[in-house]
């Protein structure tokens, strides 16, 4: 049986075994989803304009509540950034270069990393 706690209108989904493997799959599909309508929703085919609108629209989705769910197993942490992965790919002239390559250049961190920074903020 699982167990759903309301943060905020937002639901995090704990089953009897105290894992959020569940809520891992409902955050991935719908920041998916997300990502996916980016490029089709906006005209513009800007990278810098295109990473704004993913930062505003499918980040929230994916670090809200992240200090109480934040995965440690590899295979969820892989989850996570093929959100990001699959998105940086889609961009015009990046999609030959490596992950660590479209970071680089769009000047952004990887999700794991910036749940750690989070993390780390919270603590202190």
């Amino acid at each position: 049986m699982d167990v759903f706690y309301r943060l905020h209108s937002v639901f995090v989904i704990l089953n009897y075994r105290l894992k959020y493997d569940q809520n891992t799959s409902v955050i991935v599909h719908n920041a998916n989803k997300r990502a996916v309508l980016i490029p089709i929703s906006f005209h513009s085919r800007d990278p810098q304009i295109l990473k704004r609108a993913c930062c505003v629209y499918v980040r929230p989705l994916v670090e809200f509540s992240s200090k109480i769910w934040s995965p440690h197993y590899k295979y969820l942490i892989d989850k996570f950034e093929s959100i990001q992965r699959y998105f940086t790919k889609r961009l015009f002239g990046l999609s030959k270069l490596s992950y660590c390559e479209r970071l680089t250049s769009l000047d952004l961190d990887t999700l794991e990393r910036r749940r750690v920074i989070c993390d780390l903020v919270f603590l202190l």
